[in-house]
């Protein structure tokens, strides 16, 4: 080996200068395998992750934007079954009311029907007993008047 052809072996790994062709070929061939995996593989992939951010945002606005309105639908809910709730209040109070309107007006009816009745037992039982006492008051004398004939012992007419 002549001097100038090649540097001297250090260690067991051979480092040459200019760097021999191999190495050349390696850093090409990683070049154009690293274009082509971008151009195959990392650009499609990188567009289908991008398509799958982009999806994944939209569906998360999406469901923002759903989650808004359901809790806008959910308030005007309870809104009207609150208005709902005190309308069936009115009506229930005003169904009351009229029910003991209601009562009250056949109880009066009742004790009205009842003072009546009442009084036409009173008036009867006072007829009746003007009757038995006119009755009373006649026999009574009819018996007086044998009473004294039996002690008189002739007839009193």
């Amino acid at each position: 080996m002549g001097s100038g052809d090649r540097p001297t072996v250090v260690g067991q790994n051979m480092l040459t200068f200019p760097p021999d062709i191999t190495f050349v070929i390696q850093i090409i061939s990683f070049v154009v395998l690293w274009f082509g995996l971008k151009r195959l593989a990392f650009d499609p992939i990188q567009q289908v992750l991008e398509e799958r951010h982009r999806r994944t945002e939209g569906a998360r606005r999406a469901a923002d934007e759903m989650r808004a309105a359901a809790q806008v639908a959910s308030g005007e809910y309870e809104r009207r079954m609150q208005d709902l709730r005190v309308e069936l209040g009115r009506d229930a109070e005003a169904a009351r009311a009229a029910t003991q309107n209601e009562q009250r007006r056949l109880l009066a009816e009742a004790r009205d029907r009842a003072g009546v009745q009442v009084q036409e037992v009173r008036d009867r039982l006072a007829a009746e007993t003007e009757a038995a006492r006119a009755t009373l008051a006649a026999e009574a004398r009819t018996l007086a008047a044998r009473i004294v004939e039996r002690i008189a012992g002739r007839s009193i007419a």
